[in-house]
């Protein structure tokens, strides 16, 4: 498909009739058409869209008719249209595409007609120009670009989103290489059960009458082929619940393997809270310590400058050294009065011992303080050492105290930041319980699984039993024999493309992966690479780890990886083998509107250098700031330019 021209009458910015002639040169295949914001860059993409299916993306829910035309109908009351013309080319075919909308004047107020009118037509050979049915035209314009196909080339960067999310991607892939051909005729041939399909007229047409066991045998096959169907639904509904659940197992098993980071912080302040334990404990003892002392040898402290006074004051005293420790005078006056000394020596009057006796007594207290002085010298001395020993004790003891405090302190402080970083950080204990419970549903739905696959081989094995029975009484006349021939062929028909289907569609989806990546690696410039499933569905994993799994997406990278998989597509719908039975391969323009506002620099540069290579026709519709970045790289390939110049809110005028 190629598209020639538009025009735009009256829609939204563009006043009366505005047309935009698209190259169709080889070799400058590229169509650019700058403007700034608000100046009606989606309302070219959104014209396509109303002219061929009649619908409108818009963000508000203004009318579609040009407000400064709608201002003047309330003056005027006059009838105007919004009206879009498509001239394009298919399969060698011209064809002319207009679509209007009449809007009046009712109550003061501007109304539009409830449905639009279209209109086609199509040039023939001989260059004479023919009308397409009404009724045909939807058709028609579903085969040169269905709907469903709709958003990959008429591609709009801010409503598509990612295509990951594309519920209806498998639809679309299948209906843009020629799937769908295969799946119309497996629906077509059908089942003995739907009465609309080929094996359901052949069956409806059997002779029954008659034929008791024919027909119990049909009924039993008919309700298993129902109760088939049935759980051939369920068992893909499971499988899809199983599925997202295994993806979320998956995602969850990521971020725990993530989630280091808070075991380490989780270790780390555990090692913090012992160490605080630990300084808890010391400061008890030291506390104790310190009590200990204070309590014991305050006294010796206090007293300790009277002692060193005093010392100071005996050390020049003559201090006889002739004293006995704890004796005096009375003790010996008991000895001398007793008359025999401790020794055992006698004592009486005027021998030798009575007069040491009498001589020792001078010395004695109370008749000597010398004695008195030397006993308290003694004892002074021992209290002054005592207190000077006290100071460094308490001194020592005071310092593990705020030793003690200030390390305790500090612990705090790391402490609190620790738990203020964990606050910041998801709990590993809450994502291993949510982990267990996805892990359990996966199991229960896979439990379920198997159980509607035995039920289903039950059913397969009864299907085909009363098949054997029904057939076996069936023939119970030419013309039924003859039905049985149609229905052995049908069926032999059904199952040649089914496996052709599932073949075609395993080798496609192979092709597609493989040409997705190598447009992917020649737009990104990191370690990733592209994944396509059974479903057609696009994920992006890395390639920089021993073991690949899927990453988070910027919008840059969505965007990379949409343009990949569009580029793609294209390729494929180009160069795919052609059978009979399918469509014939068809080229598809690519129109872009904003394609490289979410993607950096180098992005673009890359996404330049691919997309005119991929599609016969180009066409871009861009900002002028985004536009520089691509410029180097398509400027020689741009065939036609255009500038929407903003006039006002309301009016735009191409250039």
């Amino acid at each position: 498909m190629i598209i020639k021209k538009i025009s735009l009458y009256n829609f939204r910015q563009f006043q009366d009739e505005q047309i935009i002639e698209f190259s169709n040169d080889e070799d400058k295949n590229i169509t650019l058409i700058l403007g700034d914001n608000t100046s009606g860059k989606t309302t070219i993409l959104q014209a396509f869209l109303w002219g061929f299916y009649g619908k409108a993306n818009f963000k508000s829910k203004d009318s579609l008719l040009n407000a400064k035309v709608a201002q003047e109908m309330l003056t005027t009351k006059q009838e105007k249209d919004v009206r879009i013309s498509i001239e394009l080319e298919h399969q060698d075919v011209n064809y002319f595409l207009t679509r209007s909308l009449t809007h009046y004047v009712k109550s003061g107020e501007i109304k539009a007609s409830a449905i639009s009118k279209v209109d086609m037509k199509y040039k023939q050979s001989d260059g004479q120009i023919e009308n397409i049915p009404t009724h045909q035209i939807q058709n028609k314009i579903g085969e040169i670009l269905p709907e469903d196909l709709a958003i990959y080339f008429l591609y709009d960067t801010e409503r598509f989103g990612n295509i990951t999310s594309k519920a209806d991607v498998t639809s679309s892939v299948k209906g843009i290489l020629g799937l769908t051909v295969l799946d119309n005729m497996i629906k077509h041939i059908g089942t003995p059960t739907k009465s609309k399909s080929v094996l359901g007229q052949f069956n409806s047409s059997l002779n029954l009458e008659g034929n008791k066991n024919a027909t119990e045998a049909y009924e039993r096959f008919k309700k298993a082929e129902e109760r088939k169907e049935e759980v051939e639904t369920r068992l893909e509904q499971k499988k899809k619940e199983r599925e997202a659940y295994s993806k979320s197992v998956d995602e969850r098993q990521a971020i725990l393997r993530s989630l280091e980071k808070t075991a380490q912080l989780q270790a780390e302040k555990d090692k913090k809270v012992k160490m605080m334990n630990f300084e808890k404990s010391a400061l008890k003892t030291a506390q104790e310590h310190f009590y200990s002392s204070f309590k014991n040898n305050t006294p010796m402290f206090l007293g300790h400058s009277l002692f060193q006074k005093a010392m100071a004051e005996l050390a020049n005293a003559n201090l006889d050294k002739k004293s006995i420790r704890d004796m005096n005078a009375n003790a010996i006056k008991d000895i001398i009065e007793r008359g025999i000394c401790v020794c055992g020596t006698e004592v009486c009057e005027g021998n030798e011992a009575h007069k040491h006796l009498l001589e020792e007594i001078r010395y004695l207290p109370p008749e000597s303080i010398g004695t008195l002085l030397k006993f308290f010298k003694e004892k002074a001395d021992l209290f002054s050492k005592t207190g000077e020993g006290y100071f460094t004790q308490l001194d020592n003891s005071y310092k593990n105290i705020f030793n003690n405090l200030q390390k305790m302190s500090e612990l705090e402080d790391e402490i609190q930041f620790l738990n203020d970083e964990l606050k910041k950080e998801d709990s590993v204990e809450k994502h291993q319980e949510i982990l267990i419970e996805l892990e359990a549903k996966v199991e229960k739905l896979s439990d379920d699984i198997d159980l509607l696959n035995q039920e289903l081989g039950e059913l397969k094995k009864s299907i085909k039993d009363d098949k054997a029975t029904y057939e076996q009484n069936i023939k119970l006349s030419d013309r039924n024999n003859e039905l049985l021939k149609y229905i052995e062929y049908a069926n032999q028909v059904l199952e040649w493309v089914t496996n052709h289907r599932d073949t075609r569609e395993h080798d496609i989806k192979e092709q597609l992966e493989e040409k997705v990546n190598n447009y992917f690696s020649k737009m990104y410039h990191g370690k990733r690479k592209v994944t396509i499933d059974d479903k057609f569905r696009v994920n992006l994993v890395t390639t920089d780890l021993l073991e690949e799994i899927h990453t988070d997406e910027s919008q840059g990278l969505e965007t990379v990886k949409n343009f990949a998989f569009i580029s793609g597509l294209v390729d494929l719908a180009k160069q795919k083998l052609q059978d009979a039975y399918e469509k014939e391969a068809e080229a598809y323009p690519l129109i872009l509107d904003a394609p490289f506002s979410n993607a950096d620099e180098k992005h673009v540069k890359n996404i330049s250098e691919v997309l005119p290579n991929v599609a016969k026709q180009l066409i871009l519709i861009v900002m002028a700031k985004d536009w520089n970045y691509a410029k180097n790289a398509l400027s020689s390939k741009v065939g036609k330019e255009y500038y929407l110049n903003k006039k006002s809110e309301i009016y735009t005028k191409i250039t």
